[in-house]
């Protein structure tokens, strides 16, 4: 840091631009803000934050808890009903991503990890988590994630009103929305205090990919399906995890970075069309199979990030239940499986690439 005036700065503009994108209901705004800010700040060798790994480990298991208070078994009692169906959507919208990681990794100059996390659907937060643990670059995964989620909200933004206004209601009902649970207290408090503990513990002493994120979201998970729903965190501890991520991983940036995500920014847009026209077919069968309108399909089918689908679930006359059951047990399989499949798939192609240049 090169003063204290500079760094008070960074902090105002960081937590200003977090309130705007959060009045404007963009998604994770408590991370892109000041993501943002400190990205400007370090380009521009006005000012860094280094925080330390350990506090941002911390905040990584503070968002793991909130993540996990999202899990509703009321919402995954639809998913013994049409199991089938539900392990198709995740499988084919997961198969889809990793071809489009594939794509990247080839014609985009990335490397495999960063190409596959930039484009598995899950939310910037979480690949950002899993990011340091697979020897990714953080930098480029987050602002991969922020230009797929920009188009896709784009998308959402445009054709779901549309179908919505043309199609009537799915009569499956609705189910509870995300982000509804209580703000935790008394004993419930402490024990999801233990919760981020085994999340940072996870994190800072064992090798489980993304274990500050991945050991408190499940082990909450866990516990709410057997009835102990232990609440929320207060807005500020949320924000202020976010804010921890998104300070220290802004101010990796260098004028480099910004060259090379120039380089990969119409590959990126690319892939996401792609990746779209995928969620189109998949939506188009979610309707057939569950005789669902098609609004309500292609929230869904989209990769969207769950916050934002449930924040436009919540504003139209679609089937809620059915959406965060897809989105829920997408990220939950994301969670367990990504950093797995992640691993196998940069070694797979590390090994493939290797033996077409043995071959040329």
């Amino acid at each position: 840091m090169k003063g204290w005036p500079q760094f008070i700065l960074l902090l105002l503009g960081a937590v200003g631009l977090a309130f705007v994108l959060q009045k404007a209901h963009i998604p994770a705004a408590w991370l892109f803000g000041p993501l943002t800010v400190a990205a400007l700040f370090a380009v521009r060798g006005w000012n860094t934050v280094a925080v330390p790994t350990r506090i941002y480990i911390a905040g990584q298991a503070v968002i793991g808890t909130s993540l996990g208070s999202g899990f509703s078994p009321e919402t995954l009692s639809i998913l013994p009903r049409h199991y089938l169906i539900f392990l198709f959507a995740v499988v084919f919208i997961l198969l889809t991503s990793l071809i489009n990681g594939w794509i990247l990794a080839r014609h985009a100059h990335l490397d495999a990890a960063t190409a596959f996390l930039g484009t598995m659907p899950g939310g910037a937060g979480a690949m950002a988590a899993m990011s340091d643990s697979l020897g990714a670059d953080t930098r480029l995964v987050v602002a991969m994630q922020y230009i797929r989620l920009l188009i896709i909200l784009g998308s959402l933004a445009l054709v779901v009103p549309i179908l919505a206004h043309l199609q009537p209601a799915s009569p499956h009902g609705t189910a509870p929305l995300l982000n509804t649970a209580p703000i935790v207290t008394g004993w419930k408090l402490g024990l999801l205090v233990l919760l981020a503990i085994a999340g940072w513990i996870a994190g800072t002493a064992t090798r489980i990919p993304a274990g500050s994120f991945l050991v408190p979201a499940l082990l909450y998970f866990l516990l709410a399906w057997f009835g102990i729903t232990l609440g929320a965190w207060p807005w500020w501890i949320r924000c202020a995890a976010f804010t921890i991520m998104g300070l220290r991983i802004g101010g990796q940036f260098h004028p480099s970075t910004i060259a090379t995500i120039r380089s990969f920014f119409f590959p990126v847009v690319g892939t996401t069309l792609l990746l779209l026209l995928g969620s189109v077919v998949l939506a188009w069968g979610l309707a057939y199979k569950l005789h669902l309108d098609f609004a309500s399909a292609y929230l869904a089918a989209t990769p969207g990030g769950l916050d934002s689908v449930a924040v436009l679930s919540a504003e139209l006359h679609v089937d809620t239940g059915v959406i965060l059951t897809v989105q829920l047990v997408r990220l939950l399989c994301v969670l367990i499986f990504g950093p797995w499949l992640v691993r196998g798939c940069a070694k797979w192609l590390g090994t493939a690439s290797s033996a077409f240049a043995e071959l040329a």
